[in-house]
């Protein structure tokens, strides 16, 4: 079978676990049944709307790329470096959050033209899937098996959560393309669960799925677990990452993971502000 069939049928079961899902408004939260665009920064124009969500995204991923966790990841690495690698490790950073913000951001005012808007007046599923495939960009920093701190993936679990909302789409123009969809499980108004999944067609007899979880567990407490399974000829675990979160009232963070492949780790961490 080919790519190409894969991916229609990989959209069809997307498309029909959110549909189902729509009607389930005990267990998965579909929004408030507004028909806002997902994620559309406010302007009158696209230029407007880039300005506002470039801004966002440039914020966010410098707090991301630059956060002392992955400082001081750096400063390990520099003795068995030349001189000059932080210097071009901090640039190749920056010129990669500069970037990477400018295309986020042209793709989050993307996600209210016209028609998108007028798709979503006759069919609601289907224009949240393209809206969710072009934009929901915060969804492409979860890492299920990275065990560092990443303060872009903890946003988008924040988002996802404060707005109660299933998302489903695809990312065919990747070097690694798939499928996601993401959910939250409330009892009453209290959330218990968040879950991310995603779907890569490797071929017809293999495919791979990555799972992340967060649960919150009050008190500034969280806890994520991460895994990679391919199923198939060649099916194996990639490996499992669990990682409890602790967000101090001082406005730090206190991070403890462990990873579990084939040499096992342990991390732990603390960042407090200035």
């Amino acid at each position: 079978m080919s790519t190409l069939s894969g991916w229609l049928i990989c959209v069809a079961a997307v498309l029909a676990v959110a549909a189902h899902a729509s009607d389930q408004s005990v267990q998965l939260q579909y929004g408030d049944g507004s028909p806002r665009p997902l994620e559309s920064p406010p302007g009158d124009t696209f230029r407007d709307r880039f300005s506002v969500a470039f801004d966002r995204r440039i914020n966010e991923q410098f707090a991301d790329q630059f956060h002392p966790f992955n400082v001081m990841g750096w400063a390990r690495e520099w003795p068995n470096q030349d001189a000059d690698y932080m210097r071009d490790r901090t640039t190749s950073v920056a010129r990669n959050a500069f970037s990477k913000s400018a295309v986020y951001g042209l793709r989050e005012a993307t996600v209210d033209v016209p028609m998108l808007l007028w798709l979503d007046e006759r069919q609601g599923i289907l224009a949240d899937f393209f809206r969710n495939s072009i934009g929901s960009v915060g969804e492409e920093s979860v890492a299920p098996l990275d065990p560092s701190y990443r303060p872009a993936e903890q946003s988008w679990w924040k988002r996802l959560s404060e707005h109660n909302e299933l998302r489903y789409g695809i990312r065919p123009f990747r070097a690694n393309p798939y499928a996601f969809l993401s959910f939250v499980l409330k009892e009453g108004d209290t959330v218990s669960l968040l879950g991310h999944v995603r779907y890569h067609f490797v071929s017809f007899a293999e495919h791979r799925f990555e799972i992340a979880l967060s649960v919150p567990l009050g008190r500034g407490l969280g806890l994520d677990v991460g895994t990679s399974y391919q199923f198939g000829r060649h099916g194996h675990e990639e490996g499992l990452v669990v990682k409890l979160l602790k967000e101090l009232k001082s406005g730090g963070i206190l991070h403890l993971s462990m990873e579990a492949r084939e040499h096992p780790a342990v991390f732990a961490g603390m960042v407090l502000p200035w």
